[in-house]
């Protein structure tokens, strides 16, 4: 029965992704006014703990939808360490961050059971900043404690942050805008 679910839920998932229901990839929009580099790390995370780190832009606070916007990057614990996009220049980016610690598991009153995705929580970071052509920024958000990120925006040209670097709230994006 369990296999039965999961087979189901593998399938309906394969179906969207091919449907274009899949997460929508950042494309640059503004050739004209040039680009801007955003190199992506890993950051650090309780020893042992497994995640899932998602990077998105979006042109509005609300994280809107819209052509050429979304998911910038995403990186698995232990498999990658960086990613680089790159962004329009000119324009204001409004960046999330979302980190999502998950185990593998049965759910608690059936352990034997394994197979299972647990989240055992997320949280999310916004800033906005008007990325400048040419230039590279690095790009990290950390988990120093259980469900507690702090998200840095450093331009690598001069390692210091945007001079108009804004923490923005992350609660007006939807939650699937960084996950």
């Amino acid at each position: 029965m369990r296999r039965t679910i999961l087979a189901t839920g593998l399938a309906l998932a394969v179906a969207g992704l091919l449907s274009g229901c899949g997460p929508r990839y950042y494309k640059p929009q503004s050739l004209g006014a040039g680009t801007a580099t955003l190199n992506m790390s890993r950051g650090a995370m309780h020893l042992g703990a497994r995640s899932l780190q998602v990077y998105a832009g979006y042109r509005d606070r609300q994280c809107s939808r819209s052509a050429g916007t979304g998911r910038l990057g995403w990186m698995f614990t232990y498999a990658t360490v960086n990613k680089t996009a790159v962004v329009d220049a000119g324009q204001r980016l409004y960046l999330i961050a979302g980190l999502h610690e998950y185990s593998v598991g049965g759910p608690p009153d059936q352990s034997s059971e394994r197979g299972m995705y647990m989240t055992h929580g997320t949280c999310r970071n916004l800033a906005s900043f008007i990325p400048q052509a040419g230039h590279s920024y690095e790009i990290i958000q950390e988990q120093h404690r259980p469900h507690t990120c702090e998200l840095r925006v450093l331009d690598q040209g001069t390692d210091a942050a945007p001079s108009d670097l804004t923490v923005e709230d992350p609660r007006n994006c939807p939650l699937e805008a960084a996950g």
